[in-house]
């Protein structure tokens, strides 16, 4: 549930703070007073994309954050995915910044997120229906979206099982080709193999080399350090270690006799065994780098013909090695041709059935829900004054050129909502005979089916094509739905304002200039005015001011 919004450099919009409640609000204003960029501001907060057009002339940035409350099941399984959880209060607070450098910035509860867990989360925070979803609901293709929503349809396991056809077809024409082309196959891989095999890669071969030459180039110089270090301590007329070990053993002769002998005695004993581990570590290391066996000029030969091998098969080791084993498999499988396609002819036919069955199941599933959306559908048109409508979801098989049936991802279905909106007319294809005023209130039932699982629903510019009581009984349904919930709507229909429990005003005034537009809610005498002003224009009569006063009361009273 959205209960605080700030939009800062947006538009025509300076700085803008509101606070909303649950129940149905409606926002009204001149047009070009601000209301759809109001709507726009939201949509940046649910992952759509960004427009530096959208920043208000002169600014760096604009800005959009809002709180949002008791959060879905769905909504807090996301955040909990991406290791975010809602505040103490159960709030989480998300915050959109647009750059004019192009630079996008957004971040829930101070944590910076990708603008993608915005979208992905935003599906499960607001329902937006905008002024042209209307015109959306006339193209057949979104129709089985829309049944599968109302029937809370999933298409998991289908798509599963489509997935493996899918694999297996590719995998047999891929087989079969290779059966129709296998010698000249078998040529290719023979000489990939030879080559590959002649090469001999090992894991981590090259870099081992290039340490190798690296290590060479500093050889001489490292070896003859060594020496003398070594010699320092072993090799001299008396070397450090037995220096060490003569003084220790006169010290302690006379350490119990001398203040200082003990710690000395200790000293030296330290001194003499680590002179000694000194002297086999630079041993060791002498041995290793003055007996490297393998030249400069056996290195860079090999490091070239790695290079060529890495730049044809690779460029990582595991690249190589992975085309070795890849090509042996399939020089092996080409020998076994026939039983591999027999077999994979097998689990393909295997994996077809299940995917009839699942395609199957999936139809069922929508022809029930196709016969509970047509029903629950007509009834709200009814109530939306049109009571002779007849309205229907075809659910039929989906066919390919060739008439047979063509599946997708989503199954075999093809879903169409048709229409007769006159008694005694056949149901024709929505698209061909819906008016602008029928497909606002059908759009409006279809959300009024659809939204029942959001907690915040905006209905924008719901009312074009309707006025009267049509408009009115549009505003109950509205505050109907809303009950616990937020239900929010643009409108420019006094009966559909007077119908709501919160009235919010948006306007725009010039200051030093410039064109700057607000929001605030409206108490009783500014909601009466506001209301009078909608139905009348500017000057608002003693009439207006009583008619609209009487609206809001007699809708107060319906409650």
């Amino acid at each position: 549930m959205l209960t605080a919004l700030h939009i800062e450099n947006i538009a025509i919009i300076d700085q803008l703070d509101v606070e909303f409640q649950k129940g149905f609000s409606v926002l009204t204003g001149e047009t070009g007073a601000g209301k759809s960029i109001i709507i726009d501001s939201i949509q940046l907060l649910l992952g759509n994309k960004a427009s530096k057009n959208l920043i208000r002339t002169g600014a760096e940035y604009g800005v959009v954050s809002a709180c949002f409350c008791d959060l879905s099941k769905e909504a807090l399984e996301i955040l909990s995915e991406n290791d975010l959880s809602p505040d103490d209060d159960g709030n989480i607070a998300i915050y959109r910044k647009i750059g004019a450098d192009g630079r996008n910035n957004a971040r829930i509860n101070g944590v910076t997120v990708v603008v993608s867990l915005l979208k992905q989360l935003g599906e499960h925070l607001i329902n937006i229906h905008g002024q042209h979803d209307g015109v959306l609901l006339l193209d057949p293709r979104r129709h089985l979206g829309y049944l599968d929503e109302f029937g809370n349809i999933g298409c998991e396991e289908y798509s599963k099982a489509y997935a493996k056809v899918k694999a297996l077809r590719n995998a047999l024409t891929k087989a079969k080709e290779d059966e129709l082309n296998k010698e000249t196959r078998r040529a290719e891989l023979i000489s990939y193999l030879e080559e590959l095999d002649r090469c001999d890669l090992k894991m981590g071969e090259y870099d081992d080399l290039m340490n190798r030459r690296k290590n060479l180039m500093l050889n001489a110089d490292i070896t003859e350090a060594l020496n003398v270090a070594a010699n320092a301590i072993y090799d001299s007329e008396m070397p450090a270690a037995q220096q060490a070990k003569i003084a220790l053993d006169s010290i302690v002769t006379v350490e119990k006799n001398l203040p200082q002998g003990e710690e000395l005695s200790k000293r030296l004993a330290q001194l003499s065994a680590e002179l000694d581990d000194i002297g086999a570590e630079l041993g060791k290391l002498f041995d290793h780098y003055a007996g490297e066996q393998m030249d400069p000029d056996q290195i860079e030969t090999r490091l070239d013909e790695l290079d060529k091998i890495k730049k044809k098969y690779g460029p990582a080791d595991e690249q190589v090695l992975a085309c070795r084993k890849h090509y042996r498999e399939e020089f092996d499988r080409l020998d076994q041709g026939a039983e591999y396609i027999e077999g994979l002819e097998k689990e393909f036919i295997e994996a077809r059935t299940v995917l009839d069955r699942c395609a199957q199941t999936l139809s069922e599933q929508r022809k029930k829900a196709a016969t509970k959306m047509k029903k629950s559908l007509q009834e709200e048109l009814a109530y939306l004054d049109m009571p002779k409508i007849q309205f229907q979801v075809i659910v039929e098989d989906r066919l390919n050129e060739r008439g047979g049936i063509r599946y997708r991802d989503n199954g075999k279905d093809h879903v169409e909502f048709f229409l007769s909106a006159n008694a005694g007319e056949s149901p024709r294809p929505l698209a061909k005979i819906a008016s602008g005023g029928e497909l606002s209130r059908i759009m409006l039932s279809m959300k009024s089916v659809l939204n029942q699982s959001y907690d915040t629903v905006i209905y924008d510019e719901v009312d074009t094509g309707v006025s009267g009581a049509t408009a009115e009984k549009i505003g109950k349904k509205l505050h109907a739905g809303a009950g616990e919930r937020q239900v929010f709507s643009i409108t420019h229909l006094a009966q559909i304002a007077a119908c709501a429990d919160h009235h919010y005003k948006v306007s725009k005034t010039t200051v030093d200039g410039r064109v700057q537009s607000q929001i605030c809610q409206l108490d009783q005498n500014e909601r009466v005015r506001e209301i009078a002003r909608i139905m009348g224009g500017e000057e608002l009569s003693d009439t207006l001011l009583k008619s609209a006063e009487e609206m809001i009361t007699n809708n107060k009273n319906k409650d």
